[in-house]
């Protein structure tokens, strides 16, 4: 397995452009990432970044080519990993010791094109119940423009 990697790195590298090296970099640099840290692969791989203050949490990530679709923009499922990610993180950063909240639903509206130097992710619990939550998310751009706004149905379980 190791050898079939070695051989299959050596060859990307070898016809990479600058863009497909940069590319590289970060993938690999987000495996190592969570191998020192054990946090989830995506979180590394995008360079998510986390800011905690007293009642807001934000998630912010580097625009590069790894994010881009074929248009040289932001990727919208990249967009929406965003404002799910967020979301599901204030929901379960809001339940109790022994229980858990799934995304059941995501609606994401795609109001500008993600590009510029970075996204920040923001969201709020609307609804608190007790087998449900209902949290709203949004992702700007490095300008301060918003351009997708969210709202996600969470389940809450027993672990």
């Amino acid at each position: 397995m190791k050898e079939d990697l070695s051989r299959l790195l050596n060859e990307c590298m070898e016809h990479a452009t600058e863009e497909d090296l940069h590319s590289l970099r970060q993938l690999l640099t987000g495996m190592r990432k969570k191998q020192e840290d054990g946090g989830p692969l995506l979180g590394g791989v995008f360079a998510m970044e986390w800011e905690n203050e007293e009642d807001t949490l934000t998630l912010t990530i580097p625009i590069t080519p790894l994010t881009h679709n074929s248009l040289g923009i932001v990727h919208g499922g990249i967009t929406a990993t965003m404002v799910d990610t967020i979301m599901g993180t204030l929901a379960n950063r809001a339940l109790p010791s022994g229980y858990g909240a799934v995304t059941t639903n995501l609606n994401v509206h795609y109001l500008a094109p993600g590009t510029g130097g970075e996204l920040t992710a923001k969201g709020q619990i609307i609804h608190h119940g007790t087998k449900t939550m209902v949290v709203e998310g949004k992702v700007l751009r490095s300008d301060g423009k918003v351009i997708a706004h969210s709202t996600g149905s969470f389940f809450i379980f027993k672990k």
